[in-house]
């Protein structure tokens, strides 16, 4: 990959890849308000495919996220329920994972630490 592209994805605010029949999103900003924008395009374009079953979100590179990012977060894993797919964020630091478990959603979602461990679970 030209070192132009690596720097154009590192500036990607979302980039999704497949790992076999599961579509990883990495997020490289704060789930905001003011990022929704570029986050939503990507997943709302691969979650129209037809093989958008399995989503897991990597949140290693989040820093914060807020009421938007949660609402837009649910929207995600509400549109996965009617598909009958499967849904998990991968590695929140502890200010995300506060703010999901004080609003209830880790007891709705599938958290967890590393992507081997959410691919194997999906």
């Amino acid at each position: 990959m030209a070192l132009s592209n690596v720097k154009e994805e590192i500036l990607m605010k979302c980039v999704s890849r497949k790992e076999g029949d599961i579509i990883v999103f990495d997020i490289n900003d704060d789930i905001v308000f003011s990022s929704l924008g570029e986050i939503r395009e990507t997943m709302d374009r691969e979650l129209a495919g037809p093989d958008s079953g399995k989503v897991l979100i990597n949140l290693s590179n989040v820093g914060m996220i807020d009421s938007a990012g949660i609402g837009f977060i649910v929207s995600v894993y509400k549109s996965l329920l009617t598909r009958k797919g499967f849904f998990g964020l991968i590695n929140p630091n502890e200010s995300v994972k506060s703010v999901l478990q004080t609003v209830g959603l880790t007891r709705l979602f599938k958290v967890f630490d590393t992507e081997d461990e959410a691919v194997k679970s999906a």
